[in-house]
């Protein structure tokens, strides 16, 4: 009789094809990132400058996730200049240290990049580049010096940035399309509140709680990223704070709801998901429909 073989959970996982939604943008920037800028260097002769920031925009596209424009000037930008710093170390050392004591160094940065991923998503991305960008640099046979490749390399990320900061995303394009991300994000507070008021009640009301408060600090964090011009000047940028200043009363309410734990209506339930698709949309509502005010919470939900 044969025997069934088990693999380990973590490896059965690591080898089950994964399947999701595909980011067509970032399919796009990754398209139009490292091949462009390796043509543009071997048409001006300087191909091995090109080499070095195609693998930066490469290594940026690593980091190039869902998000606001503004994250993504931290998510991209940090990451670049710690690989940037691991290059100009690494080439350093390549050219004037001997084997044992280029592993010494090159063990160090290694310590420095772990503790770095300690830190955060974002640290955790600079460690990783400030690493293969110092081994890199350490062995890479290239004639320009070590500020030249730096500096290529953060050319070729910056290049990256700029696509994510400049092209519109499919499908999110209404108003000012610069947005994009932090309306997503804004949306899914309403969206999360609609949740939460659905599961009022129920043993699922303590996760989307938790869910609402989530979406509440990653629409804070789109909205107050690192800005790109000194003054908000926009229209639409204004519009989106004060539509996640909105939603603040509608939480307060809903988990006051979900506190007392008794079941509401379902029609409650509808106003912020009508106002999350608004939001998205960068539209009206319409008429919302009005929750009943029978209770206290459920007065406050209706006011806000």
């Amino acid at each position: 009789m044969s025997r069934r073989i088990t693999l380990p959970p973590w490896l059965a996982h690591a080898l089950r094809a994964q399947r999701g939604p595909v980011s067509w943008s970032a399919v796009t920037r990754g398209a139009l990132a490292a091949g462009p800028l390796l043509l543009t260097a071997v048409l001006l002769h300087r191909t091995s400058l090109g080499v070095v920031a195609a693998i930066a925009a490469m290594l940026a596209g690593i980091n190039d996730r869902p998000g606001s424009r503004r994250s993504a000037v931290r998510r991209l930008g940090v990451p670049a200049a710690a690989g940037a710093l691991g290059l100009l170390v690494g080439t350093y050392g390549g050219e004037h240290l001997t084997a044992v004591p280029l592993t010494l160094l090159l063990t160090g940065l290694g310590l420095v990049a772990g503790g770095m991923s300690a830190v955060g998503t974002v640290a955790s991305g600079a460690g990783t580049q400030l690493l293969v960008a110092a081994a890199i640099g350490a062995g890479m046979p290239v004639a320009e010096a070590g500020w030249q490749r730096a500096l290529a390399f953060l050319a070729g990320a910056g290049w990256l940035l700029v696509l994510r900061l400049a092209l519109p995303t499919p499908g999110a394009i209404a108003g000012d399309f610069r947005f994009d991300g932090e309306r997503d994000a804004v949306g899914a507070v309403y969206d999360a509140v609609a949740d939460l008021l659905d599961a009022v009640g129920g043993e699922a009301a303590g996760p989307r709680r938790a869910a609402l408060t989530a979406a509440l600090d990653h629409a804070q964090d789109a909205l107050t990223g690192p800005r790109l011009r000194r003054y908000a000047s926009s229209a639409a940028e204004r519009r989106l704070h004060a539509q996640y200043a909105a939603a603040l009363p509608l939480a307060e309410a809903a988990t006051a709801l979900a506190w007392a734990g008794e079941p509401i209506s379902a029609r409650a339930a509808e106003g912020p998901r009508r106002l999350a698709l608004a939001v998205r949309a960068n539209g009206g509502t319409g008429p919302l429909p009005a929750p009943s005010r029978s209770a206290p919470a459920l007065r406050a939900l209706d006011d806000a």
